[in-house]
């Protein structure tokens, strides 16, 4: 089976996105599929086997596109992209196209509909829209009502859905009606790299550690209110992160006399992720009561927290009892609550046996989500979709 990728966005490169797909199209190719990956050329060089752990699929080939942009590159537009990757997708000779970028996908099922689509989802588009924005001036209730346009004209016409969580399907459905052919593919983890022997730096006091990205969302804020909570030694240690939102968050330790006690790496390189992770005593995922957080999210670091062997703290959302099991493989508590969070930590520094429990069952928990078995699920789904075996 040959399948196309195309995304807006450059890969190799080190957000989570174009991490998630480089995995993606990586565990596709290593199972047997041809694959195509689409986007356009990245604007600095990434090492992918450092990202990886390993070379690339030999069966998946990168075709990075270099749009001429002019004014669309002055209205940072990824129209001339969603042009080029439609015409080149006509001379591919895919038996499938796999998309996960929603504007991406609504341009490809006008302008290549006889190529089967493919969408990934990971979020219902229209209600982080309005979660992200409680006030809608006129401007902003006629952008909602393009989104939710352009997201049932996808999730209608695509061949097929793949979505992170069962609650992401059942909410298109509800708000949509769509009865099209949905599959759950949870995000995954690469097993051995993992599992690789790391340098680690020797430490006294305890690493409570958050690694990923720091949008509000994720509720990182909720972790440095903790700590005036945690009488036991501990330091909370932050890696990645904008700037700015470092310096946000940097001013609430201050203001909250906790400055000492947490630590902020910034962004790291994916390659060197798991070298902090498996320094980490604790290993924390605060994220909030929102429709990405609660619902939809399938966090590349908490299955990584949970293959590196690690005790873990989340939030108690859906999404993430998907996976877990409160007090088994890791403790579940209230999101947004603080002082919850700094109980949980405090449980945690004072039972070495509850970490080491935890840890082992989240790590043998972690085995059912590797890149490979989502893998497979998705070419069992297409190979479904298309009438013959992936």
């Amino acid at each position: 089976m040959h399948i196309a990728y195309l995304d807006p966005h450059p890969v190799p490169d080190n957000c989570p996105e174009a991490l998630q797909i480089l995995y993606t199209v990586d565990a596709l190719g290593s199972l047997g599929a041809r694959v195509t990956l689409v986007t356009p050329k990245p604007a600095s060089v990434a090492d992918t086997r450092a990202i990886l752990g390993h070379a690339l699929s030999p069966n998946v080939q990168v075709r990075h596109l270099e749009p001429r942009h002019g004014i669309w590159r002055w209205l940072r537009s990824n129209k001339p992209f969603y042009r080029m990757a439609a015409n080149e997708l006509k001379t591919l000779g895919a038996d499938a196209v796999l998309v996960r970028n929603l504007k991406m996908a609504e341009h490809l099922l006008r302008r290549a509909p006889e190529v089967p689509l493919f969408f990934e989802t990971h979020e219902l588009f229209a209600r982080s829209y309005q979660e992200e924005h409680k006030r809608l001036n006129l401007r902003k209730h006629h952008k909602l009502a393009a989104l939710a346009q352009r997201e049932e004209t996808v999730y209608r016409g695509a061949r097929g859905l793949i979505a992170l969580t069962p609650l992401l399907i059942d909410d298109i459905r509800q708000a949509y009606g769509v009865e099209t052919p949905a599959v759950v593919a949870p995000d995954g983890v690469d097993l051995e790299q993992a599992r690789a022997p790391v340098s680690a730096t020797p430490h006294t006091t305890p690493w409570l550690l958050y690694l990923g990205s720091l949008h509000p969302w994720k509720g990182v804020d909720t972790l440095i209110r903790a700590i005036p909570h945690v009488k036991q030694p501990a330091e909370l240690h932050i890696v990645g992160g904008s700037d700015e939102r470092i310096a946000e968050l940097r001013k609430l330790a201050e203001e909250l006399n906790v400055a000492a006690r947490v630590v902020f790496h910034g962004p790291v390189e994916p390659g060197k992720r798991f070298e902090y992770i498996h320094q980490a005593d604790i290993c924390l995922l605060p994220l909030t009561d929102t429709g990405l957080g609660g619902r939809y999210t399938s966090p590349l670091k908490l299955f990584e927290y949970m293959a590196a062997g690690k005790a873990i703290i989340v939030s108690d959302l859906p999404s993430m009892r998907q996976v877990l099991t409160p007090e088994q493989d890791a403790l579940l508590v209230p999101t947004g609550n603080p002082e919850a969070f700094g109980r949980a930590i405090e449980k945690l520094l004072t039972d070495k046996g509850l970490r080491m429990h935890l840890g082992g069952a989240a790590k043998f928990r972690v085995q059912a989500f590797s890149w490979r078995a989502r893998s497979e699920t998705i070419l069992r789904f297409i190979g479904e979709r298309l009438g013959h075996a992936s």
